[in-house]
């Protein structure tokens, strides 16, 4: 135990060490060089479940995990000098360890090929080793001038007490890092939804154009890319006439294109609120690839991405003039969170399909699989239609005198005909009224205004028909794989 306590403080060091090189220097942490594997070793359905369940806490909660796996494996470290006392080897060998076995097998290659990597990593460790020499040594001369039962309790020594406070410091100090490194958790978007009781009849939408601080925000990374716009290009490659190296100015100078689009989440669960509506800004990405020259044999795109993601898209796809590479999000710089400063907005399917973070495009007959593909999800993720009821809330007591019943309902690029919602569970349905469209591919906006026969509990259900005249499934699917099927239900009380 005295080995393991020695290890954990000296791995609060090591977290610190750590945690600055990424603040400082913008090292990355071993958290995030591993992660990537982690998730693609996560089962899709065990994934889904969990973003639908944590949402936004997800990542923060998995970095802390991580770190904390980082304090246990320095315990354990602790143990090893506590037996083989020789703290600075058993650091090397550590840091070696580290950097020619665990990022290799992570995928990241010998110390994820950056030097800056393998001179952080040595710090901490170093950091770490120095702990426990310094620990051990102090618990000898405890051990030399104590008798056998005081030592016997290793918080009874004057080492114990300054291990308990150097370790409460670093742990404070590696919260207040970790904190900085994560960053400001965005908030849930709102759907509008009330918290029950007696109802406002009153409309309750989500607003129309969602605000760019309430765009919902799903990534892969535990930390997202910062961009460096000087040194950025976008690389447009392979089978094309002319290879091209872009620059921000580059692009912007094309011209330029405005949409309204939606963007769903594939992990959106029925009813949810991983979806948001926003003006985007950019160009075509058919003017971008014409200006590269396409060989005529080529069929599909390869995107990468400054995070190390990727996706690919059918050549027919991207030459669709609705298909483009946008720069601006509601008239302004597209937010690093959003992809800053390029990323792909395609058409009709979900947001796994829309990379961020935009730094090449490869024109090929094949391509590999894109990243979420590779755990299991769909390779084409086309927007399953979907409608839900934002007001009232489920729960909500309305009154028998009526009351407004309304949502959003969206096909992606199919676009909405018609909604209608039941009030017996489904077994009859009404049609409601639909809001002008802010354009083919953005939700829709219905309601209704429903007069209750008699008091009593009603249970309501609404569905939507997509623009090819497609009515919604009822079948309930989970999002994995495909995105989320099945209607949504709320249940009302009517008094009078």
């Amino acid at each position: 135990m005295r080995g393991f306590l020695i290890g954990f403080a000296a791995g609060s060091v090591f977290l610190v060490v750590e945690l600055l090189g990424r603040i400082v220097a913008g090292v990355p942490t071993l958290p995030e060089l591993v992660q990537d594997r982690l998730v693609l070793l996560m089962p899709g359905p065990i994934f889904s479940f969990v973003l639908d369940h944590l949402l936004y806490l997800g990542k923060p909660l998995l970095f802390v995990g991580l770190l904390v796996g980082q304090l246990i494996l320095a315990g354990v470290g602790g143990v090893v000098v506590d037996r083989w006392p020789r703290p600075f080897v058993v650091g090397g060998i550590f840091w070696l360890f580290t950097g020619l076995f665990v990022l290799p097998v992570a995928g990241q290659g010998v110390f994820a090929g950056d030097f800056g990597v393998a001179l952080a990593t040595l710090l901490a460790y170093l950091g770490y080793a120095l702990v426990l020499a310094f620990y051990r040594h102090e618990s000898v001369l405890d051990a030399s001038d104590s008798s056998p039962t005081k030592c016997a309790s290793l918080v009874e020594t004057s080492t114990g007490r300054r291990l308990l406070v150097g370790s409460a410091l670093s742990l404070l100090a590696s919260a207040v890092l970790g904190k900085m490194v994560i960053g400001v958790v965005p908030s849930l978007p709102g759907s509008g939804e009330q918290t029950g009781g007696l109802a406002n009849i009153g409309p309750q939408w989500p607003t129309p154009i969602t605000p760019v601080n309430d765009f919902y925000v799903v990534s892969k990374n535990l930390v997202d890319p910062q961009v460096n716009l000087s040194t950025w290009r976008l690389t447009v490659g392979g089978m094309v006439d002319q290879t091209l190296v872009l620059t921000y100015d580059d692009v912007r100078a094309m011209p330029r294109q405005e949409t309204t689009r939606t963007l769903e989440c594939i992990s959106n669960d029925v009813g949810g609120n991983l979806m948001s509506t926003g003006r985007w800004t950019g160009v075509r990405l058919a003017d971008v690839l014409q200006k590269a020259g396409v060989l005529s044999s080529a069929t599909k795109l390869y995107f990468s991405s400054a995070d190390g993601y990727s996706e690919t898209m059918p050549l027919a796809t991207a030459m669709d003039p609705n298909t483009l590479l946008v720069y601006l999000l509601d008239g302004e710089q597209l937010p690093d969170k959003h992809g800053f400063p390029l990323r792909v907005l395609n058409t009709g399917t979900y947001g796994m399909k829309n990379p961020k973070w935009l730094t090449g495009i490869q024109v090929a007959k094949s391509a590999p699989i894109g990243y979420w593909e590779g755990q299991g999800w769909s390779s084409q993720a086309i927007v399953q239609t979907m409608s839900r009821i934002d007001f009232p809330a489920d729960g909500s007591i309305v009154r028998l005198s009526g009351v407004l019943v309304g949502g959003v309902a969206f096909a992606g690029a199919r676009g909405i005909k018609q909604v209608e919602l039941s009030t017996d569970g489904g077994s009859t349905w009404l049609p409601t009224t639909l809001q002008p469209s802010l354009g083919l591919q953005t939700w829709t906006f219905w309601s209704v205004r429903w007069q209750p026969p008699r008091p009593g509990r009603y249970p309501l259900v609404a569905r939507a028909t997509d623009g090819t005249g497609q009515v919604q499934t009822d079948r309930r699917a989970a999002p994995f794989p495909n995105g989320a099927t099945g209607y949504h239900r709320i249940s009302l009380q009517v008094i009078t």
